[in-house]
């Protein structure tokens, strides 16, 4: 009977331990089913976002080349409209208008002379042909300069008595503004404040290369704050023709 017992116990401990390793089994089965449910659920996002990133790179590498193209065109718009607010005056003070004031008086200073002068009268006129035309000065017959107020022209000779310089403040030529010269003419050679002489004033100077080599200067003053031209002058560049 004691060995019968024996065997019992033997046999009962050997169904707990095939009970035991089933146990253990089924329940290492059970977390490695979970483990790998796990990993499966961890791993879709992450396939998901790799699937989706090159197509929000490609949308935005898209949005920067549209901007890019957007800057480029504003940025030639603006060179475009900076090139043409800048244009370059013209050296040779071409005028823009053949049929304006600023053009005559362009058109008769490139032969050396002004409109209001009778015909004759100009740079490299001789005193006498001065006399001839024009007579006496307020001013007298001596020294440099010869004062017409009549015809609101001032002459200045040189040593060989010569005309060398005509101021003129003819009230046609007081009419005009400098904005309506610098339009039609374009920007002078050079701008001179005047004003430490004469306050509220400054001059426009205009550089004139005419066929014969010779080299002018016209010169226009007006009133910095109403812009109106005071007279106008014209020279040789050298003092001698």
């Amino acid at each position: 009977m004691k060995h019968t017992h024996q065997s019992y116990d033997r046999k009962k401990l050997a169904y707990k331990l095939i009970t035991t390793s089933a146990l253990l089994a089924i329940g290492f089965a059970v977390m490695t089913g979970c483990s790998n449910s796990g990993e499966a659920k961890s791993t879709a996002p992450t396939k998901a976002e790799t699937v989706t990133s090159p197509a929000s790179s490609t949308d935005q590498n898209t949005d920067l080349n549209t901007n890019g193209q957007g800057s480029t065109s504003t940025s030639t718009s603006t060179s475009t409209s900076t090139s043409t607010h800048q244009e370059p005056a013209n050296s040779t003070a071409t005028p823009h208008s053949k049929h304006s004031p600023a053009a005559a008086i362009f058109s008769a200073a490139k032969q050396g002379t002004l409109p209001n002068l009778p015909k004759g009268l100009g740079l490299g006129t001789s005193s006498d042909l001065l006399f001839e035309l024009w007579g006496k000065s307020e001013s007298g017959s001596t020294g440099p300069m010869r004062s017409y107020a009549k015809y609101h022209t001032d002459i200045m000779l040189d040593g060989s008595d010569k005309v060398t310089e005509i101021t003129s403040s003819d009230p046609e030529y007081k009419k005009l503004l400098i904005k309506q010269i610098v339009d039609d003419l374009g920007q002078p050679t050079e701008t001179v404040d005047t004003s430490r002489d004469i306050p509220d004033t400054a001059e426009a100077n205009y550089t004139i290369n005419n066929t014969s080599g010779l080299s002018y200067n016209l010169v226009f003053s007006y009133q910095t704050k109403t812009q109106k031209v005071n007279y106008i002058r014209l020279y040789f560049n050298s003092k001698t023709p």
